[in-house]
């Protein structure tokens, strides 16, 4: 993450992070709500909530997305994929 903001910094974007363990949605608000953000970029390590949630939309993932829109892009990693060698 630490490079990725700096990166973005280099190019002359204004660019922070967050590393939380909260609640998914709690973590997004809290910040939202601190300071205005103009793009929202999530990366989660895994999909939270049931399969059924998910499958219905109810997940938090979802639930971020009908409130930013294209405001957000999600990245979600599976924590049992190995890196490519």
């Amino acid at each position: 993450m630490n490079l990725t903001v700096r990166h973005l910094t280099a190019i002359g974007c204004q660019a922070s992070g967050l590393i939380s363990d909260d609640d998914l949605v709690k973590a997004v608000d809290a910040e939202t709500h601190r300071h205005h953000y103009d793009e929202i970029i999530l990366m989660a390590s895994n999909q939270e909530g049931s399969w059924l949630a998910r499958t219905l939309h109810l997940d938090p993932i979802h639930h971020l997305q009908r409130h930013w829109g294209k405001k957000l892009t999600a990245f979600i990693t599976d924590p049992h994929s190995q890196p490519e060698r």
